[in-house]
């Protein structure tokens, strides 16, 4: 039976860039995040919001090609996976809703693989979310205990996939919503218009329930 089509908001940021908060911000909108998320952490106390079965896939092809989140590959490397659309569609067919999202900042590292099966199974909305370089590094730095010169070298492949992605791929302008971490913490009313538009809601709906749930203080560095 051929997968209905829907609507899937796909996160695309790198790790500490702000993505747990724009997740959560679109879980309090309605957006289905998945049937089960990764817990809250030290690190991200309201939760990480990230689908397990599709981290679990996005795990799967990093170890395809003998790589990891932290040894990440490079874009043609990826392409070698021995996973296959038809893979893909098949593990992720059971969590498409209406209106759903993935974040995984892995997914800058596997997205031309996951690219072929997203399609198939969804209209697709891209969330670039943007943060300095030098912040996120500062932020896995601390989290994870590295040097910032190896936390630099873990994110570089990353922030060079999303400039790749977003400036220089094919992917329609219409297709995407910008986040800037630190205006959204600051005042996500224009981010939740952009969504709310898309959904068919009204363009202020649960805009307090967003305030609320955008907590400056739980922000790490």
């Amino acid at each position: 039976m051929k997968q209905q089509k829907s609507h899937l908001f796909l996160v695309l940021c790198l790790h500490r860039s702000g993505s747990s908060a724009t997740a959560g911000v679109m879980n309090e909108l309605g957006i289905h995040m998945g049937r089960r998320l990764l817990g809250s952490s030290d690190y991200n106390a309201k939760g990480h919001f990230e689908n397990r079965k599709f981290v679990n896939l996005n795990n799967a092809i990093l170890r395809s090609v003998n790589h990891s989140w932290n040894q990440p590959p490079s874009r043609h490397i990826v392409q070698t996976t021995p996973i296959t659309t038809e893979k893909i569609i098949k593990h992720l067919s059971t969590e498409v809703q209406p209106f759903w999202g993935l974040k995984d900042p892995r997914t800058l590292l596997t997205l031309d693989v996951l690219l072929p099966a997203l399609k198939q199974l969804a209209t697709i909305t891209y969330v670039f979310i943007h943060r300095p370089l030098q912040s996120s590094i500062h932020s896995l730095a601390r989290r994870n205990q590295y040097r910032k010169r190896k936390a630099r070298k873990i994110l570089t492949p990353y922030w060079n996939n999303f400039h790749h992605y977003r400036y220089t791929s094919n992917i329609d302008k219409e297709q995407i919503i910008d986040i800037d971490y630190e205006q959204m913490i600051n005042d996500p009313t224009p981010y939740v218009y952009q969504f709310n538009s898309i959904l068919g809601k009204e363009r202020s709906d649960h805009l307090n329930s967003v305030i609320k749930f955008l907590d400056p203080h739980l922000k790490n560095y």
